[in-house]
């Protein structure tokens, strides 16, 4: 932090300045080193920098985390000093906050702090997950292929967000166009078109009433209609702060139609996945446990694995703990259960994290390949409303001239 100090001496008289000090105190030591007697030291205001200002034009991007997992795990497995190796991703990275971010990680290192500690400073930066895998690869001294680990979850995780977004493109692009044209249509060409019907005395088609109608109680309650969204958007974030809120938003998540199964399957492959290189490095299961678990990102399901950690540390098995939780597949409770009999459960626990990451993507392949065609039906359905309403009384209006 930088200082702002007046201080007083016999020759100079009374001096003004700047440093930088960790502390106010440790500022005010310094000023009396320099030989001056401190009169007023605070902290000195700065202009916050650019990425601090606008977040959102500043993120750290899927590539940039994934190219920083990657070269930091080859640099490791390579002998690389973890310090040095930091100071040259800083030196390499061109984004900002990336930049920064590595620079701040290096200082809690030099203070003593573990790599995991460090970076689950930045939650914007790195995840909870990340946290985790990292955290098991300094526990099990397999640092560099945890991280390895991590490229290859973040970057499945983006080659999906990507898909679904080329997915949706074309739809929203005609999407976008449907309402431009009705946007021009119910500016330039309705209106004649209304003067005329009026003349004639004919009375408008229903379908053209409804658009009318629509468009009209949208332009009249566009203000309270964007409030309304954005009250529920900050409270539905708001209220996801609270526990038991949030536990209440898991638990819906879950059982939702399609997107439940997919929610339940990422996280069962990703503890799976998790546990299974902790037990095969030979850490023993409840800390194991206790370490997978901080990476997932659903209550309900958390829940189920603490309840199984409490069984387990009472002297009985996980299964019967997992059993007892709906939210959890009858398939991986038995594979549990067979792993906990044959006392494999690191290979079951391996096999797990395979299937059920199968099962993830094909699901999310198959409500993609779905999402287009209907998405492209709808979209269909609207522009055709549209045109038909504005068609309908142009033909309407021909047969009254008749």
């Amino acid at each position: 932090m930088e200082f702002k100090y007046e201080a007083y001496n016999i020759k100079d008289g009374v001096v003004t300045g700047r440093l930088e000090a960790d502390s106010e105190a440790e500022a005010r030591s310094a000023v009396v080193r320099n030989g001056l007697k401190p009169l007023r030291v605070s902290q000195a205001w700065r202009r916050p920098p650019v990425e601090e200002m606008f977040p959102s034009f500043f993120k750290v991007g899927t590539k940039e985390l994934v190219g920083f997992s990657r070269r930091l795990s080859t640099m490791i497995a390579s002998g690389g000093g973890l310090i040095r190796t930091l100071e040259m991703l800083s030196e390499e990275t061109s984004n900002r906050v990336m930049r920064r971010t590595i620079e701040a990680i290096r200082h809690d290192l030099d203070e003593g702090s573990s790599l995991s500690e460090a970076i689950a400073q930045h939650p914007k930066v790195f995840n909870s997950l990340y946290v985790s895998v990292i955290e098991v690869g300094e526990f099990t001294g397999r640092l560099g292929p945890s991280l390895e680990q991590m490229s290859e979850i973040l970057e499945r995780e983006a080659e999906a967000k990507a898909k679904a977004i080329q997915t949706m493109m074309y739809p929203m692009a005609i999407m976008g166009l449907s309402v431009l044209t009705l946007g021009v249509l119910m500016a330039v060409a309705l209106p004649p078109l209304l003067d005329t019907f009026d003349k004639l005395g004919a009375d408008l088609p229903l379908m053209t009433k409804i658009a009318i109608g629509g468009a009209t109680g949208l332009q009249e309650n566009f203000v309270k209609l964007a409030l309304g969204l954005v009250g529920f958007v900050v409270a539905f974030v708001m209220a996801g702060k609270f526990a038991k809120v949030r536990y209440w938003m898991d638990a819906v998540k879950v059982k939702i139609p399609i997107i439940g199964s997919l929610v339940v399957a990422s996280q069962i492959a990703r503890i799976s996945r998790t546990s299974a290189m902790l037990l095969e490095a030979e850490v023993g299961l409840a800390p194991a446990l206790q370490l997978a678990r901080s990476g997932i990102g659903n209550a309900l399901i958390r829940k189920a694995f603490d309840d199984a950690e409490e069984s387990l540390m009472s002297g009985h098995g996980i299964a019967v703990a997992l059993a007892r939780h709906s939210v959890l597949p009858s398939m991986f409770v038995q594979l549990m259960t067979i792993g906990e009999a044959s006392n494999s459960l690191a290979r079951t626990m391996a096999d797990a994290a395979t299937a059920y990451q199968k099962e993830f993507d094909g699901r999310l392949n198959t409500i993609l390949g779905m999402l287009e065609p209907a998405s492209t039906l709808v979209v269909g359905g609207i522009v055709g409303f549209i045109a038909m309403s504005m068609f309908v009384p142009i033909y309407s209006g021909i047969s009254a001239i008749e």
